[in-house]
């Protein structure tokens, strides 16, 4: 059994390597011969174009019927209910164009995800070489598994891989640049605004990043890779403790911790104070229980969580 990227998976990568390269020959040329490798690739491609048109259509409308409301200024109740007849119906495109331009980047993701976790929520796989993979909550890898090698991008997130080893056929995850190839073990890589981390549980992983990092990882031992390169050790077993619903913070910011919190949560967490941020934490958290871990996160420096509607936790300093 063989995992292979579907037509419109690829299409979405070539769609958003296109536009971070738009004039990047060589890609131009690779994306010339795999279009007319196959009827199917044109067809993708063309289904790719027509919802990134529909986003962009969504963008414009929001933008024009936002820029016509601020301008709009009656001067009597009667225009002021001919406008409401007009702007309400167009504010309901609007804001349905709104969702659109906040989900197009995720729609994207999904078309290039061969699995993907909504927040809260985690998911064992098996792939087909017996290796087994957790999601983190609200994360996206894509697999493809041949006779030459197996591979995983993670393309959010984080994710812990329990590797079945084979000399024969390299096991790697890709995440962002970084690059980490399986040496018979168990291991995390996450991915955090511009930085991504991987963690060695057991066994041992070859990290590469060109120009940056190039290093084996021993069990205990992570590399964080960013616009610097940070590595360090750790309890082995405190890597991938999320699994089991922990959050394990060891002299980490506040920030830092609230950032390994917020896909736990269904509500969206909201720091309004940096200096609260910034305070050092160590301690053990249930990442099933995020209102109340934060909650205890924040209290001995006197941080206060509130609450509006299910929607948002608002966290401040004294």
């Amino acid at each position: 059994m063989t995992e292979q990227r579907t037509p419109q998976q690829a299409a979405a990568d070539w769609y958003l390597s296109l536009r971070e390269d738009p004039d990047g020959e060589d890609l131009k040329v690779r994306f010339e011969q795999w279009l007319i490798e196959d009827d199917a690739h044109a067809e993708a491609w063309a289904r790719m174009n027509a919802t990134a048109t529909r986003i962009n259509s969504a963008a414009a409308l929001y933008r024009s019927a936002h820029v016509a409301e601020r301008r709009a200024e009656p001067t009597n109740q009667r225009s002021r209910r001919h406008l409401r007849r007009f702007f309400l119906p167009v504010a309901a495109v609007a804001a349905m164009g709104a969702v659109v331009i906040l989900n197009g980047s995720d729609l994207l993701l999904r078309l290039r995800a061969d699995y993907v976790t909504p927040v809260g929520d985690t998911r064992d796989l098996r792939l087909a070489d017996g290796s087994t993979v957790t999601l983190a909550p609200h994360s996206a890898i894509a697999v493809e598994t041949n006779s030459e090698g197996r591979s995983v991008r993670l393309l959010r997130g984080e994710a812990l891989f329990d590797v079945r080893h084979d000399a024969a056929r390299p096991f790697r995850v890709m995440a962002a640049d970084v690059e980490a190839t399986d040496i018979g073990t168990l291991f995390d890589v996450s991915m955090e605004d511009n930085a991504t981390m991987v963690a060695v549980r057991q066994g041992k992983v070859h990290v590469r990043d060109p120009g940056k990092a190039d290093r084996d990882l021993q069990a205990g031992e992570w590399i964080r890779v960013s616009d610097d390169v940070v590595t360090g050790t750790m309890p082995p077993n405190a890597i991938g403790a999320w699994r089991d619903g922990a959050l394990i913070a060891n002299d980490q910011t506040i920030a830092q911790v609230m950032a390994s919190l917020r896909p736990w949560s269904k509500a969206r967490i909201v720091l309004t104070s940096q200096a609260l941020g910034e305070k050092r934490v160590t301690g053990t958290y249930d990442l099933h229980k995020p209102e109340a871990s934060l909650r205890l996160i924040v209290g001995p420096y006197g941080g206060t969580v509130k609450s509006v509607t299910s929607w948002f936790d608002f966290v401040s300093g004294r």
